[in-house]
């Protein structure tokens, strides 16, 4: 069996480049459109890709011996049991008379006209091939072929007879018949290609692309963006800078708006907060922590589980003492209750988890038992957005099996792209309720503002 990978612009490209190089009984076994080329995963070409196949061994089986002719008057009987007898064990299809007329036709041209009781080699594939467009496509160019081979001025070599197929009217009608059936498929998919093919996008809708895709925007999203800000302009022909930039501000505001969470509500007792290692979660929960003790006047305790970092429980106890409230250690989910009996005269409770390697799942499953369920206990995923994308989704992935929806993100002041912010809503719409911008505690930590961020993420427009 021999295969071969081609890669064209449209599938009758293919077709011609298999049948001059691997011979009219190569088979199509597959078509996928891919993308080549582009920025980012945008505005690729589509190709198509083919895979064909012929079997060398089959190309010398012995010719298969047609039954004896039956004089001409017999010929339309023939010619209606044709569709219903099976060749090979197999239902009879429509091409296959195709392909036996284009064998009879070639063999008259060349010379060789078939008698009664000849035996004619007629091309029949050992399997139907897995794309039926590409096999239809095939017996198109095969007919064709033979026509032009029967037109070309190539008389035939003996006298018409009943065992010459040119001769017989039924074959020619169901042939003609067969051809415009496939010259109208050929039509159709030609019509659904250019349909398909890439529109045009204006310059300055790319301009706002590009720069998600510089912020680190997944390239699926920069896509749906850019379609999104087209469809917004299409009363406009060719839309201005000013245009398209609001049209990007809108798009991009109909994405974060929805994902703009609440901060720690009025009834919370318990904050619980996960991530992995090195995110910054006990700098946040003494951020909110002296937030809540100065501004909302609330009593404050802290417990934490983090007990694998060094010095992790005396960071925690430090800020404990500046704001004079209790801590608690805990190293297993049984010594919780005694923790929370303790500070049962505490207005909110923060919690601190290890950070662990939260890809693992057998680590996700640990902390999450050290969690409280009920309605007054909040949980945030803490992730730093100088992390690499995939490493947070990854985690995100993990906390949100167990139902762990609420994000909290870190270090803003310590990188200069944002794309991330973008792809986990979009992924996985958690609501963004905190972003910390620096190590100053309590200053450092803001609500999420969606016009801020989309400020962030567009940049300024240039101003000529």
């Amino acid at each position: 069996m021999k295969v071969k990978r081609y890669l064209v612009d449209d599938l009758p490209a293919a077709v011609q480049m298999i049948r001059g190089e691997l011979g009219p009984d190569a088979m199509i076994l597959s078509t996928k459109e891919i993308k080549t080329g582009g920025f980012m995963g945008m505005f690729g070409k589509k190709k198509v890709e083919v895979i064909a196949a012929v079997d060398e061994a089959a190309r010398k089986t012995p010719a298969r011996a047609q039954p004896p002719r039956l004089p001409k008057t017999a010929a339309p009987e023939i010619a209606a049991t044709r569709q219903e007898e099976p060749l090979d064990g197999r239902p009879a299809v429509p091409g296959r008379a195709v392909r036996d007329l284009y064998s009879k036709q070639a063999g008259t041209a060349s010379g060789d006209a078939p008698s009664a009781g000849t035996a004619v080699a007629v091309p029949v594939a050992e399997s139907p091939p897995a794309n039926p467009a590409a096999e239809a496509l095939l017996q198109l160019l095969s007919a064709e072929k033979g026509k032009a081979a029967a037109a070309g001025g190539v008389p035939p070599a003996g006298p018409r007879t009943a065992g010459n197929a040119a001769a017989n009217p039924g074959d020619m009608a169901e042939a003609s018949l067969l051809l415009n059936e496939l010259r109208a498929m050929k039509d159709m998919m030609a019509r659904m290609a250019r349909q398909q093919s890439f529109r045009s996008i204006p310059e300055s809708v790319l301009r706002w692309s590009r720069r998600l895709a510089e912020q680190g925007v997944d390239p699926v999203h920069v896509e749906q963006f850019a379609e999104e800000v087209r469809e917004r302009l299409h009363d406009r022909e060719v839309p201005d800078e000013a245009a398209s930039y609001e049209a990007a501000k809108e798009v991009l505001r109909s994405w974060l708006l929805p994902c703009a969470g609440s901060g720690i509500g009025q009834e919370t007792r318990i904050v619980h907060f996960v991530g992995p290692t090195g995110v910054g979660k006990t700098t946040t929960i003494a951020k909110l922590a002296a937030d809540q003790s100065f501004s909302h006047r609330r009593s404050v305790g802290f417990i934490t589980a983090d007990t694998y970092r060094i010095s992790a429980v005396d960071q925690l106890r430090t800020y404990a003492d500046i704001l004079n409230s209790p801590l608690e250690v805990v190293f297993s989910p049984g010594e919780l209750t005694r923790a929370y009996n303790k500070m049962a005269d505490r207005d909110l409770l923060f919690m601190d988890t290890a950070g662990r390697n939260y890809r693992n799942e057998l680590f996700v499953s640990e902390v999450n038992s050290l969690l409280a369920p009920g309605e007054k206990a909040e949980t945030f995923l803490v992730l730093s957005l100088t992390h690499k994308y995939a490493d947070m989704r990854a985690v995100a992935a993990q906390f949100s099996k167990y139902g762990i929806r609420r994000l909290l993100l870190t270090k803003a002041d310590e990188t200069d792209t944002y794309g991330s912010l973008l792809n986990l809503v979009r992924e996985f719409a958690f609501p963004i309720s905190y972003i910390t911008c620096g190590q100053t505690v309590p200053d450092d930590i803001r609500l999420f503002d969606p016009e801020e961020w989309v400020l962030k993420l567009l940049g300024e427009p240039a101003h000529e």
